[in-house]
């Protein structure tokens, strides 16, 4: 790909961290992806991306794409960059896998010459833009760029849009067995489940969540079952933490614990739960 400074796929990192903090990314993305020199790649040549691949899609999210792959073909390019003699999949990994349900044999790519760091950056981006991106490929994307890039928790949360406490809270999810978070890729759990789930021991967590499934519970009831739980156990109080019902930040002051909350609502519904009064 030619050397242009005024494209997205070929700016310097500062550049495209600047622009990954647009709110319409991914508009910009496609925009440059039409006008960028596509080429026909062979599909067995094309390797799923490497930081999100063990991410499970919904079938019937493939099954749209394959058919819509059938009827109108590839509306938008693939993005991948060169990995030696093969190709890893940076961008577009649901038409990807439809495209390989259905036997295409070769997809129209733009190839992206861009390194780690900044493929991350560019998952990132579309994953936040993204409406059903589920949480625990978004906590794969935050966990490579903080441990092979140094990458801060405020960082992370100045791209994504979201509070650093939000960050946070989705990086809890890789906590949980791989089971549980298919679950929650797959839509059978939500976030907000799987995010209360974290707070359990790592035995009691798979055996809950087929519990949440069987009985079809509300986060809210969800988060009062694990309130009672852990409060049986006084060795587990400590992990009755405020970030469970909605406190944004703590801070350790020496002997001392510092709450903050967005709304005096949040800290009254806080106390009350702790307190064990809130009416379910």
């Amino acid at each position: 790909m030619k050397n242009n400074n005024s494209s997205l796929l070929s700016s310097s990192l500062k550049d495209l961290i600047e622009k990954f903090s647009q709110e319409n990314i991914i508009a910009v993305m496609e925009k440059e992806y039409a006008s960028s020199p596509t080429r026909l790649i062979s599909t067995s040549l094309i390797d799923d991306t490497s930081y999100i691949s063990s991410v499970p899609i919904k079938k019937n999210v493939i099954d749209f794409f394959a058919e819509g792959l059938k009827e109108k073909g590839f509306y938008n390019p693939l993005v991948i960059r060169s990995k030696g003699e093969r190709y890893e999949l940076i961008l577009g990994r649901k038409r990807f896998i439809a495209a390989k349900k259905v036997g295409i044999v070769s997809l129209p790519c733009v190839i992206a010459e861009v390194s780690d760091e900044e493929e991350l950056l560019m998952l990132l981006a579309d994953n936040r833009d993204t409406r059903d991106c589920p949480a625990p490929q978004i906590a794969l994307v935050y966990k490579a760029l903080i441990d092979e890039f140094d990458y801060t928790h405020q960082t992370l949360s100045a791209l994504s849009h979201i509070s650093r406490p939000q960050v946070t809270n989705i990086l809890r999810i890789l906590k949980l067995p791989q089971e549980i978070q298919d679950e929650i890729s797959l839509g059978n759990l939500s976030y907000g489940h799987g995010k209360v789930i974290a707070s359990l021991n790592a035995e009691d967590m798979v055996p809950f969540a087929k519990r949440i499934k069987k009985e079809k519970l509300s986060v809210g009831k969800t988060e009062y079952l694990v309130r009672e739980m852990l409060s049986k156990d006084s060795n587990n109080k400590s992990l009755l933490t405020p970030s469970m019902f909605g406190a944004k930040e703590i801070r350790d002051r020496s002997k001392s614990v510092t709450f903050r909350f967005e709304s005096e609502e949040e800290k009254e519904a806080f106390v009350k739960k702790l307190l064990g009064n809130e009416n379910e």
